[in-house]
């Protein structure tokens, strides 16, 4: 339980669309009083954007202003419709040579047991389990790779953690 309040829309939103995905971040955000309070609206005009049967929409601009750690409900449906997934990043920059270490150990073990897996030419349900907490792991571990080089290409220095 995140103690926040519960946002529960009345109208079922149906799963995969643009709608239930913002009715979620409002929930993630606190609900519906606290979005209203953060994004300058109107109740009318806060579920107005989560109504099925409206045709307000949210903006892009408030949809990345709810936007943050824990209220990621945006990103996720986004990153879905780019036949992607959004993997959130755990702990924090390292030293570059070690986090990149750590990356290329992780995905290769992850890469390993994926091919062990597929030896047979199928993976079970078992198999996938077992792997994907590892494949999980490496592909976080990539992405904070990727995202502490590209701060350090576009001039941003990147340190180690204190």
């Amino acid at each position: 339980m995140t103690g926040r309040p519960a946002f529960k829309p009345v109208k079922p939103r149906a799963i995969g669309t643009p709608k239930a995905a913002v009715s979620e971040l409002i929930a993630q955000a606190g609900g519906i009083e606290r979005v209203m309070v953060k994004l300058g609206i109107g109740k009318t005009e806060a579920y107005a954007c989560t109504d099925p049967q409206s045709d307000r929409e949210i903006s892009f601009a408030r949809v990345a202003a709810l936007t943050a750690p824990g209220c990621t409900a945006g990103v996720e449906y986004l990153a879905a419709l780019a036949h992607g997934v959004f993997l959130p990043l755990a702990g924090d920059p390292s030293h570059v040579s070690t986090l990149t270490a750590d990356a290329l150990r992780k995905h290769g073990a992850a890469a390993a047991d994926l091919v062990e897996a597929l030896r047979d030419g199928r993976v079970t349900a078992d198999e996938a389990r077992e792997a994907l907490p590892e494949v999980e792991a490496a592909a976080r571990a990539m992405a904070l790779l990727l995202v502490t080089l590209t701060e350090a290409a576009v001039g941003r220095e990147v340190h180690p953690p204190d």
